[in-house]
């Protein structure tokens, strides 16, 4: 399977990551926001067969330093409030080349690609800042994730 064109990137405390680290392929991620999108995102990536992973960023500043593939996402809504589970399998380490947030770009609208494609207007991307990282942002998957994610599984 390949990696799908988009994924997401949130910002985690140091030691939410260790234990998603330390759980291995079953992971999980909890959030109050309802990721609807998200979900609907994972959705389109099964049905082409291809994987949607999650980049983990923390510290201060933000750098990006593991990845994970999302297995599911199920969003919750009880009463007045939302939660989100976003459940992970594989995860790895992220290339040094992609530890800066603005090494990943945001997902562009449909609308700029669709505008890109016709009219011949030049690539305009804006990147990745910790602003967008909460809840979560939707990004271009990078491209150590695009080529062989399979030989990228080692686990930190």
């Amino acid at each position: 399977m390949q990696a799908h064109p988009y994924c997401l990137a949130v910002a985690v405390h140091e030691g939410v990551l260790k234990r998603l680290l330390e759980e291995g392929d079953v992971g999980a991620y909890r959030d109050a926001h309802p990721w609807y999108v998200a979900a609907d995102l994972l959705q389109d990536a099964l049905e082409q067969e291809q994987r949607l992973y999650l980049l983990l960023a923390t510290g201060s500043p933000l750098r990006l330093t593991h990845w994970a593939e999302i297995t599911d996402i199920e969003v919750h809504s009880m009463a007045t409030t939302r939660e989100t589970r976003v459940r992970l399998g594989r995860t790895g380490a992220v290339s040094p080349l992609f530890e800066e947030a603005e090494s990943v770009a945001l997902a562009p609208s449909q609308w700029q690609l669709e505008r890109e494609r016709r009219e011949g207007l030049r690539v305009r991307r804006v990147h990745l800042d910790a602003s967008w990282l909460r809840p979560y942002a939707v990004c271009e998957t990078p491209a150590f994730l695009l080529q062989a994610p399979a030989q990228a599984a080692s686990r930190d």
